[in-house]
């Protein structure tokens, strides 16, 4: 009996795990090569987090791809968000450095964080008083677009009644962690790229096939390709039946 309460312990820890977001998606939401603690680190005009954010300023997706980086990677040590509202500039040795005023809601603590958006580390580190972001913690963060995306895929005439929905997901995923790491050229470019099909299904399936990887990478399913090649193929199936009057040109024939 104790072996086989083992056994089943064991089962259920792995199903948990699994539930857990990817490796992948924390890469994807997250300052790349994240390291660990450094108390020195963003604590000091001197010494700031270089989030690159301003290296290029003419693409404002990447500026605010980097923004979003800096306020997804760190949370308070509960895990809550941090809230980054409160910014100055300040004069440094080497440019204008911007300084945050990061208060905990819970304790009232007070962090000055100082972050260099015109220079790119090579690595990040987290900061006296934060913790990074880990699988836990965003696990909590997404479950509920993760239920929008299920009551999107269960319904029966998601194109005509889940839009706003599916918009509301895809937004988030975009201003998160960007769309282009959830864009698959191979699945996604003869679709997107069919003269014929009207622009209203070409954004509903590219966005449904955005949010379904996202959703496989949360959930840390294999093969996130196939999972939302899949799911855009329900999609269309269900669209059909229930919008025949609307063109798809020849989006029948490169899904099947």
């Amino acid at each position: 009996m104790k072996i086989f309460c083992t056994l089943i312990f064991c089962l259920v820890t792995g199903l948990i795990k699994a539930q857990l977001p990817s490796d992948t998606l924390l890469t994807y939401i997250t300052f790349e090569n994240l390291k660990g603690n450094d108390d020195g680190y963003g604590a000091s005009i001197n010494r700031p987090i270089g989030t690159g954010a301003f290296k290029n300023l003419i693409d404002r997706g990447y500026l605010s791809l980097r923004m979003a980086k800096l306020e997804n990677s760190y949370r308070w040590p509960d895990g809550s968000r941090i809230d980054f509202t409160k910014r100055k500039s300040e004069h440094s040795a080497t440019g204008i450095v911007d300084r945050y005023t990061l208060i905990n809601p819970n304790l009232k603590d007070t962090i000055f964080l100082f972050v260099d958006p015109y220079k790119l580390d090579s690595a990040f580190f987290v900061p006296k008083g934060l913790i990074a972001l880990n699988k836990e913690v965003l696990a909590r963060e997404i479950a509920p677009q993760l239920k929008a995306i299920e009551n999107i895929n269960t319904g029966k005439d998601a194109f005509g009644t889940k839009v706003d929905s599916l918009n509301k997901v895809a937004n988030y995923i975009a201003s998160r962690a960007g769309l282009i790491n959830f864009v698959d050229r191979e699945n996604l470019a003869k679709v997107m790229t069919d003269t014929q099909a009207s622009a209203e299904i070409k954004e509903y399936l590219f966005k449904i096939y955005i949010v379904n990887k996202f959703y496989a990478l949360s959930k840390n399913i294999s093969n996130t390709k196939a999972y939302a090649l899949n799911k855009m193929k329900e999609s269309f199936g269900s669209f059909q039946k229930e919008h025949p009057g609307i063109e798809t040109g020849n989006i029948k024939i490169n899904l099947n």
